[in-house]
């Protein structure tokens, strides 16, 4: 049994672990209403100081254009190997996505993998990186989703995979704009108990883009970096998380001791180190 000494010092060392939670949260909660309004800021008023328009989708920059995914976009789905063929799945070496893994961010792995004959014998399709993921159904709040694939993958048939035809609009423009649009999207979907988005759906959304490719590119840059400080904090948070875990274990089974804490640096870990990784 520790000391009442002892006792305390473990106290401050898991307090100070739980107060570092509680501030990567706060920082959390502030960084994402930032990016709400950011979005609702560029995409309403653009960059360039124009008047407004009342659209469709609410005010926008006079110049700009509101056109159909579709027009400038390819939408396919893909598909589901059938599960009770083994050589569709063992050994699988062709990354796979579920609309659980389209979570805003990039796809740089999949919990699940098929293999070349149940990529071939399926509705499944290589896709690029890049290709835009967008959830058509899915539990919760997982429909209307999106998210952009860091490597060559195959989805099932839930997602919708979004490449472009043209020039026209940024993919990774049309991504932030879609995260804007979420909960206007999920108010299309229709169906019985659980409802759907269908690939008509997505292809008839509409987008509101400034022709200026290079306005769409700051647009993105700026987004961009606040959803790198986004993943930031949630990397540091999880590490935080990771670390009061092992740290009460190791405590509780002698694998450390008292004399072992600095509470000072508990839960040191340094901006940079977290940013590679990030950056894996």
């Amino acid at each position: 049994m520790p000391t009442k000494s002892e006792q305390r010092q473990i106290a401050l060392a898991l307090d100070t672990i739980e107060n570092s939670i509680t501030i990567e949260e706060a920082a959390i909660e502030k960084t994402t209403a930032l990016k709400r309004a950011t979005m609702q800021e560029l995409f309403t008023r653009g960059l360039r100081g124009e008047a407004q328009k009342e659209t469709e989708v609410g005010p926008m920059p006079e110049s700009w254009t509101i056109e159909l995914i579709g027009r400038h976009f390819s939408v396919v789905s893909g598909g589901t190997p059938s599960r009770k063929r083994s050589s569709f799945w063992s050994e699988g070496t062709v990354p796979w996505v579920k609309t659980t893994e389209v979570n805003y961010g990039v796809v740089r792995e999949t919990e699940e993998q098929i293999t070349q004959a149940g990529l071939e014998q399926s509705a499944a399709k290589l896709l690029p990186p890049g290709t835009l993921l967008l959830a058509m159904y899915g539990q919760g709040v997982t429909r209307g989703k999106v998210a952009i694939l860091g490597i060559e993958a195959a989805c099932n048939q839930a997602c919708a995979a979004i490449n472009p035809v043209d020039d026209r609009v940024d993919p990774k423009f049309l991504y932030h704009f879609l995260s804007f649009r979420y909960e206007e999207i999920r108010r299309l979907a229709h169906g019985g108990q659980q409802q759907n988005l269908n690939l008509e759906i997505v292809r008839a959304l509409p987008v509101a883009y400034t022709a200026d490719r290079g306005e769409q590119s700051e647009i993105v840059a700026i987004l961009d970096a606040i959803v790198r400080k986004i993943d930031l904090h949630r990397r540091k948070r999880a590490f935080l998380d990771d670390l009061f875990r092992a740290f009460l274990h190791k405590l509780m089974t002698g694998e450390i001791s008292v004399a072992d804490l600095d509470p000072s640096s508990v839960g040191r870990k340094t901006t940079s180190e977290l940013t590679q990784e990030g950056n894996r």
